[in-house]
């Protein structure tokens, strides 16, 4: 497959190959996006070798906007130069580039299967918090699995204030009330609040924002509330620091399950429940994390004509 002529805005690597380039039939090399979903995470894929795409802040909050763009909670740019596997960006949708996300490297994965540029079932993708090994469980189900690697409880990865700490089971007072926060950092810092029986958005959307913005947190966090069904079985509600309530997250599945697991609630495999669906998370015995599930394509298609410009770069936005 010939490369777009348009103007390269990153290098990038080779392009698929001639013998591989049908296996993403369902993805027209003409297409400037390819949109898909993990259990209503949505994400748009951008691929240089397909489409003039300057990954500018504005550019990706214009793409991400639910009602001036396309509309995600965020948007993956790639492939890009690798010395193994794949590199992508990986962006929140307010333009900010975001270290690792479980559902966006699944997304990705399959993208590059399904559009030819590797036919492997086991490959790796590098992001801005290092290499993932991901893994075709089952291509015509959609069924991905990522290694996120292992998790810390260290105060200091997770962004929060005050002096260094391991930060289990930490009171925090928040949307007037008292609560008890395990926080992790799993490429992204997360606040995981156990809870006694279920949570609802309403919960997730009050309580969610106040324990985001609290100053323990300068730089904000991902807040996940927590609700033990059994020792295999977790339910989370989730509020992301960016994107607010969300319907699934996999890196907030395995930061959940990963507290679940330290606080001794669970055991080291668990399904976790989203108001968007259900992954597999693992934890092994030297900690590391691995989550599974399935992601779908939602849309393909092509810029209108002025927003085209916008994006590659060539005219300046109004």
């Amino acid at each position: 497959m010939s490369q777009d002529t348009g103007p390269a805005v990153v290098p990038t690597t080779a392009g698929p190959t001639t013998a591989t380039a049908d296996v993403g039939s369902a993805h027209a090399a003409a297409a400037d996006f390819v949109k898909y979903e993990a259990l209503g995470n949505d994400y748009i894929v951008i691929d240089p070798h397909r489409t003039g795409f300057e990954p500018s802040p504005h550019n990706v909050q214009l793409a991400c906007d639910r009602h001036y763009g396309l509309g995600a909670d965020g948007l993956l740019y790639g492939p890009l130069p690798a010395e193994h596997g794949f590199r992508l960006l990986t962006f929140n949708p307010d333009g900010t580039e975001c270290g690792k996300s479980g559902n966006g490297t699944r997304i990705f994965a399959r993208y590059l299967r399904e559009s030819g540029y590797t036919e492997s079932e086991e490959f790796t993708l590098h992001s801005a918090e290092g290499p993932a090994t991901v893994h075709i469980v089952d291509a015509a189900a959609g069924l991905v699995r990522v290694d996120l690697g292992t998790a810390s409880l260290d105060s200091r990865a997770a962004g929060a204030s005050g002096p260094a700490r391991t930060m289990v089971r930490e009171p925090l007072r928040a949307a007037g009330q008292s609560w008890e926060a395990t926080c992790v950092h799993l490429g992204t810092p997360h606040c995981v609040i156990p809870l006694v029986g279920p949570a609802d958005e309403a919960l997730a959307r009050r309580v969610g924002a106040a324990v985001r913005d609290h100053e323990l947190f300068p730089g904000r966090t991902n807040v996940e509330l927590l609700d033990v069904i059994d020792r295999e079985n977790i339910r989370i509600e989730i509020f992301e620091r960016v994107a607010g309530y969300t319907l699934a997250s996999g890196s907030s599945a395995c930061a959940a399950a990963y507290a679940a697991h330290t606080l001794g609630l669970t055991g080291p495999h668990v399904t976790v429940h989203m108001p968007g669906g259900q992954v597999g998370v693992d934890i092994d015995g030297a900690g590391r994390i691995s989550l599974v599930g399935e992601v779908h394509p939602v849309l393909q298609g092509r810029w209108a004509p002025r927003i085209a410009r916008l994006l590659s770069g060539r005219a300046a936005p109004a």
